[in-house]
């Protein structure tokens, strides 16, 4: 985003907060009215955490006795108390929307009592509202597993890519910030990224962030939890959900209390540069306790470590990743309440981040270099509340994204170039209106349901150019394509019991697309120039059948039948004489055609051990029917081909035990995914897989806390992960290997409150491994390039809370 939008946007959100500080003065603690019936504490705490818009961890409530009801209006500590009361349980609140549930001691207090401070919250004890219905993660008949955000700090997790490392089934591609894909459960359309839609749906609270864009790779500042919902979604998500879903939930503003913190960070890579990250919150209540604003920021420099001798530079991948979060609430009475914000993030990469595996590590040639530049901008406005008979949730977005990319083109270029440096530019400008209005019947329903309406309109203007670089530059090459994309869908979900222990869900979406195409090529030095336009047309309906036996309150089982689907499309680009269609039947095509994934899935969730050891598994098998990847022609231009059917079957496995200080955690995925019919017109090699999806990946960690004294205790954590072998592309002649590595972290945290300092390294036995075996579309097939993981780093980063 400019310069000047940016200080704009960063005056009037100051001014924004300035103001609710004044309106603020004499704020109260906002009340808010409960409706909750006499029942089973972990239910009871569930709708409380509903009617409060907080995250609530139920885990030890499970042991304690029922509440007792709760009714009219109450600040949360109040409330909290008052349902607590009797049952056995107390409360610890961890932050701004975020409250841990205790046992106490056998002669408990009249009112429940901070307690000391423990290990991070057990995961599957969280809300989760990627199923479009908050639902406590261990009662959900889904593969889903949720991170609050002292696990994420536990873990170092920053962003996609660390949150891969500790997700079952989740892999992130390693071309450089902000230009990635997602993957889950080894459905991978290659490691490509071009014009297909996402495999993995990416949402901010409820706006969808992405459709044929990379992941914007926002930092993960000042969130609440993170959820990843594995398999097909399209029944509820739509297009762009074939691998699953990535829900980032945002710590909410807290009407209850003023609040900040600011953390300060320093790192020192081995055979790189340093880095440094600022971030901060503040929060501030207005209108007397109806409302608060939150306000995060953060900078986040990254220092380079690949060696570029050709052009005379070190370093050369430094990347800096700024951001901005204004968010928004306002309850206009206890049931109803509107929301609004704004995400700002830039991300200046300096260079690409491959190295070539016939130089000196982490070291390569290049003649120009190849800098990346990805801006993104949010605004959106909620509304949500009660109605007799159901629950309205309503929002309304604009997403913008804009990304641009060079490659050195100087060796390759795709058709003849003056002698010289050489550069191919890559920008997309993708801008989208995405409304969507849910309603769902109450909490307390005995069948529950939602229906949902969701339109979207996407605009994308794309423009490719060649050209030779310096005062006397020449353009060889040059496309000019804007593409139109209108969706509108319905659908709907309905929960029914079969008796007091199966409960049978079904639901489904009937959804409608039509995009419209218009690309311009011109090549100067060749005289040729091209034009297309056409329209994409795409409608159906996509299902989702579960099955769910409680064989006991510890033991769920279920099977689950689901589907996902992702619209057609139009190749254009290509150099002059570029056929599509041609008569030997061999790819590119002019038009690709939808494909669509069927999954089946068995599944269970155990808490063994008094709780203690909570456990998830589930067996899977995909069918891949016309498999979309973005492609590289011999040019190197991009082009998507359908490549064939493919399938894979696979078995993933999560584990946590907690045992008061001590938590341990463990994930793995085994899986065969395969290209088991390839497309005669594509030249692909079946025997490889599916492009970058290993067969195993795995992870460990640990944590333990050590209490000091009454206020001060120290913490470490660590993790290792285990990423697999596998193949970069289908592509019968280029085809590398890449993977096959592992990496550590260790960490020691020194916290009494309000202050934390943690001390971590990353990588810690500076492991070498090629995460990504691309980086330049022009030299991949005559140079071996591989991405080294970020040498071993040694940060130090201070956070002081009010």
């Amino acid at each position: 985003m400019p310069s000047v939008l940016w200080r704009r946007w960063v005056s009037a959100l100051s001014l924004v907060i300035g103001l609710s500080a004044a309106c603020a003065a004499s704020a109260a603690p906002r009340l808010i009215g409960f409706h909750i019936a006499p029942q089973p504490l972990p239910a009871a705490l569930t709708q409380l955490a509903i009617q409060a818009g907080v995250s609530i961890s139920t885990g030890p409530a499970f042991a304690c006795g029922p509440a007792r009801g709760l009714e009219g209006r109450y600040n949360l500590e109040v409330a909290l108390t008052r349902l607590l009361a009797g049952t056995g349980c107390g409360y610890r609140l961890i932050d701004a929307g975020a409250v841990e549930i205790v046992r106490l001691p056998p002669v408990a207090p009249t009112r429940p009592a901070a307690a000391t401070p423990s290990a991070p919250v057990e995961t599957s004890e969280l809300i989760v509202v990627a199923t479009r219905r908050p639902t406590q993660a261990d009662r959900l008949a889904y593969a889903v597993s949720a991170q609050d955000s002292h696990l994420l700090t536990a873990m170092g997790v920053r962003d996609a890519g660390d949150l891969a490392l500790t997700t079952p089934s989740m892999m992130v591609t390693n071309l450089g910030p902000g230009r990635d894909k997602i993957l889950l459960r080894g459905l991978s359309d290659g490691a490509l990224t071009g014009r297909t839609q996402s495999m993995v749906g990416i949402y901010l609270d409820d706006v969808r962030l992405t459709y044929n864009a990379p992941d914007p790779d926002l930092r993960l500042t000042d969130m609440a939890q993170v959820e990843v919902l594995r398999g097909p979604q399209g029944a509820l998500y739509g297009a762009g959900s074939l691998g699953g879903v990535l829900h980032l939930v945002t710590a909410p503003p807290d009407p209850d209390r003023r609040g900040a913190w600011a953390s300060v960070s320093a790192a020192v890579a081995h055979d790189g540069g340093p880095s440094s990250v600022l971030e901060g919150m503040i929060n501030q209540p207005f209108a007397g306790g109806r409302g608060a604003a939150r306000l995060t920021a953060y900078r986040d420099a990254q220092g380079g470590y690949i060696d570029d001798p050709g052009l005379g530079l070190d370093d050369v991948n430094r990347s800096v990743r700024t951001g901005l979060r204004l968010a928004l609430r306002f309850d206009l009475d206890d049931r109803w309440r509107l929301t609004g914000g704004v995400v700002s993030q830039t991300i200046n990469s300096h260079d690409t981040q491959y190295a070539l595996e016939d130089a000196a590590p982490l070291t390569r040639r290049n003649q120009v270099r190849e800098p990346h530049d990805n801006d993104f901008a949010e605004a959106h406005l909620g509304l949500q509340g009660a109605l007799p008979w159901g629950e309205l949730r309503a929002s309304a977005a604009v997403v913008r994204h804009q990304v641009a990319s060079r490659y050195d083109a100087t060796t390759a270029p795709p058709l003849a170039l003056p002698p010289g440096p050489a550069a191919y530019d890559d920008e997309d400008d993708i801008s989208s209106l995405v409304t969507e209005v849910t309603l769902s019947a109450p909490f307390t329903a005995e069948r529950p349901w939602l229906v949902g309406l969701f339109l979207a309109r996407t605009r994308q203007d794309i423009g490719l150019t060649l050209a030779t670089l310096g005062p006397a530059g020449v353009t060889g090459f040059q496309e000019v394509r804007r593409d139109r994309l209108n969706e509108a869908a319905i659908f709907g979900q309905v929960e029914l019991p079969l008796g007091e222990r199966v409960r049978l869900t079904v639901g489904g979406r009937l959804f409608a697309s039509d995009t419209e195409v218009d690309s311009a090529i011109t090549a100067p030095l060749a005289g040729a120039a091209a034009r297309f336009t056409g329209q994409i047309k795409h409608s159906g309906f996509t299902p989702k059948v579960v099955l769910a036996y409680a064989v006991s309150p510890s033991l769920l089982t279920y099977v689950q039948a689901a589907e996902g689907y992702r619209a057609g499309g139009a190749n254009t680009t290509g150099a002059p004489g570029q056929v599509f269609n041609p008569q030997s039947g061999s790819e590119p095509y002019r038009l690709y055609q939808p494909d669509e994934l069927w999954s089946v899935e068995a599944g269970l969730r155990a808490s063994l051990l008094d709780d203690r050891l909570k456990l998830r598994a589930a067996v899977f098998e995909a069918f891949w029917r016309n498999i979309q990847s973005d492609q590289l022609l011999p040019s190197a231009l991009p082009f998507t081909a359908n490549i064939g059917d493919g399938r894979n079957l696979g078995v993933e496995l999560e584990a946590a035990y907690t045992d008061g200080p001590l938590v341990l955690r463990g994930e793995l995925l085994v899986n065969s995914p395969e290209l088991d019919q390839a497309n005669p017109a594509f030249p692909g090699r079946a025997d490889l897989g599916l492009a970058g999806a290993p067969a195993v990946t795995a992870g460990v960690s640990a944590h333990y806390a050590w209490p000091l004294s009454a206020d001060r205790r120290l913490e470490a954590d660590a993790r290792y992960s285990y990423v697999g072998v596998s193949r970069l592309t289908f592509d019968a002649v280029t085809a590398p290997k890449m993977g096959d590595y592992g990496v550590a972290r260790v960490a020691a945290s020194l916290v009494s409150e309000p202050w934390r300092l943690t001390l971590a390294i990353d990588n810690l036995t500076d492991s070498r491994g090629d995460t990504f075996a691309y980086g330049n579309p022009f030299t991949v097939r005559t140079s071996r390039q591989a991405t080294p993981l970020r040498p071993r780093t040694v940060s130090l980063t201070l956070t002081i809370s009010y």
